[in-house]
């Protein structure tokens, strides 16, 4: 996975190449080139669209009884979908990706049972009543999904910065990849709204107002930019993330410093409005969509 800056993540403007006869031209230019277009089009996307879900990308839940008497499992799974992140970038999922709940939560409660106490206090945060599990309460995570590049193909190369090789690879293509991540939220609050430039609009004229503040209120990089927080968004995490669904774990209460105790029996996960909400996230409503409710502008 590349560790590489990625540009479009920076508030750098792009410039065009100009090519000549003769010319002499790098990887640098190369990559300029690249770096030009992609922020063009981020530059469409985030004005035009904003950050969210394009297309798919539903999470749900699925509970697995145990076999043979062993432990229920509930696998958490996102359908293939598209998404526009907070630089502008387009994430898709090309495929269904999954991730088993209990091994998760085992894991996170393990490394607090080795007396990392920012973990058993991150788990007993996250914790607050439900009237749809009581007597139990619920364990609070939200479901992101991030931007990342995939190098691959390596192919012999010069060797690069302090190194000297005979041998040196270096990857022949990148992919535009992404990671879903699972955080824990403190339970006792609601997800923070979100910040939305256009929100109370009510006439033509109040839409030409806001077009005409909007270069300044959404410079992108959009995830950097103080005019427009990222508020749902928890500090220390990659503030590009996009927002997909809000997750309620039932789990039994515990006095400090046990961790709360998580229960995957498929009785607890037989209703998946109550353990799982897709209605958290942002949607990027295409105009074919808009013209069914309102006229035209």
């Amino acid at each position: 996975m590349s560790t590489r800056t990625d540009p479009l993540r920076t508030t750098e403007r792009s410039d065009r190449l100009h090519y000549a006869t003769g010319e002499m031209l790098g990887a640098d230019d190369f990559q300029a080139e690249q770096t030009y277009h992609r922020r063009q089009q981020a530059l469409a996307l985030l004005y035009l669209h904003g950050r969210g879900t394009v297309a798919g990308l539903t999470v749900g839940v699925l509970p697995i009884p145990g076999a043979g008497g062993g432990p229920d499992e509930v696998e958490l799974f996102v359908e293939p979908g598209l998404a526009i992140d907070g630089a502008g970038r387009l994430i898709e999922v090309p495929r269904r990706a999954s991730l088993r709940l209990r091994r998760w939560y085992e894991f996170i409660a393990s490394i607090a049972a080795d007396n990392v106490a920012d973990d058993a206090t991150d788990l007993r945060a996250a914790f607050r009543a439900d009237p749809n599990f009581a007597p139990l309460g619920v364990v609070v995570a939200d479901v992101f999904l991030s931007f990342h590049a995939c190098d691959r193909g390596l192919t012999p190369a010069f060797a690069s910065g302090p190194f000297d090789a005979l041998n040196a690879t270096q990857p022949s293509r990148v992919r535009d990849g992404y990671d879903l991540t699972l955080i824990l939220r403190d339970g006792a609050l609601a997800l923070p709204d979100a910040f939305d430039y256009y929100a109370g609009v009510a006439s033509v004229a109040d839409v030409r107002g806001r077009i005409a503040g909007a270069y300044t209120a959404l410079t992108p990089p959009r995830a950097i930019n103080p005019a427009q927080p990222m508020n749902e968004i928890p500090a220390g995490f990659d503030p590009t993330a996009v927002l997909l669904a809000r997750l309620r774990i039932p789990a039994n209460a515990a006095n400090p410093p046990v961790a709360p105790t998580p229960n995957f029996s498929p009785a607890r996960w037989a209703v998946p409005a109550n353990n799982l909400s897709n209605d958290v996230r942002r949607w990027v409503v295409p105009p074919a969509a808009l013209i069914h409710f309102a006229p035209v502008v």
